[in-house]
């Protein structure tokens, strides 16, 4: 376990907010804020990945599973489509999919001309993603990935990290990985839950007596629009552009017609929507940690 942290993980501030405390399995999670970059964070890393992903068993790959790795997020990519097609290089298209799960966006990127790489720390979902797209593996980091591969590419155009972000343990070094496969100028692109939504999501459950958790165990950092603009920089980027991103649909439901609603009205303001996207470009002479 990681000794608590006086200040904080990302920007250095000190002065953190306690915002919540949770249990799991007898471990307990201090759950803090930082007032100056926005990010809601985890004191204790009892595990270095989050335990119930990359233990995944494969009885769990079943329909709704597969299903909520692609067709539910088919929106989320096509709006990537949109975000970042007039910023495609012509050649080499190489891109890397951190995160990559049963390969549902390695799926939508191949047919849009990508070369598709990708890992994941499940092995069961590599496993998956692997019949498809046989540059996939197993794998915990970037480092780990290439190791593995006959020709690994020196660099990529394009990396992005679907619902990932929030997982990582140490953006520091990750993000230092990232800058160095990245080809000069290259793409980067996030779609991860924002930090801004939590305290409106939270009230609300207290008002309607649900339980609220922030699975402390795996999502060890929530970013808010502010702390990418903070850190990109810092890691060696250059922000091009944050948004709210389109709502993942759930089958209908008097709930799911609710959400949606919620999700149409909130998406209007990034610094409260549920879910946020961001893209930025690799800068030669930006500081990486």
């Amino acid at each position: 376990m990681n000794a608590l942290a006086p200040h904080c993980r990302l920007c250095a501030a000190e002065g953190l907010q306690p915002f919540a405390r949770e249990q799991r399995h007898g471990l307990n999670y201090t759950i803090v804020y930082c007032r100056r970059c926005r990010a809601v964070q985890t004191l204790e890393h009892h595990d270095p990945i989050s335990p119930d992903y990359i233990d995944l068993h494969p009885s769990a790959l079943d329909a709704n599973h597969l299903w909520c790795q692609s067709e539910h997020k088919q929106a989320a990519f096509r709006q990537w489509q949109t975000i970042t097609g007039n910023l495609w290089p012509d050649e080499p298209r190489q891109l890397l999919d951190v995160g990559c799960a049963t390969g549902g966006f390695l799926q939508f990127a191949a047919h849009l001309g990508w070369q598709p790489y990708g890992f994941d720390a499940s092995a069961v979902q590599a496993a998956h993603a692997q019949k498809s797209f046989p540059q996939v593996r197993q794998a915990l980091n970037c480092r780990d990935y290439l190791q593995q591969l006959a020709k690994p590419p020196s660099s990529f155009a394009m990396i992005t990290l679907w619902d990932v972000l929030e997982h990582i343990r140490d953006p520091h070094r990750v993000m230092g990985e990232l800058h160095a496969l990245l080809a000069e100028g290259g793409l980067l692109f996030f779609s991860l839950p924002n930090s801004g939504a939590l305290f409106w999501k939270r009230f609300l459950y207290r008002l309607s007596g649900r339980p609220f958790s922030l699975d402390p165990w795996e999502h060890v950092f929530y970013y808010a629009p502010i702390t990418l603009r903070t850190m990109l920089p810092e890691w060696g980027f250059r922000v091009e552009r944050i948004g709210s991103v389109v709502c993942y649909p759930r089958p209908w439901s008097l709930f799911e017609l609710q959400r949606r609603i919620g999700f149409a009205l909130l998406n209007r303001l990034p610094t409260m929507a549920p879910q946020i996207y961001c893209l930025a470009r690799k800068v030669s002479n930006g500081k990486s940690r």
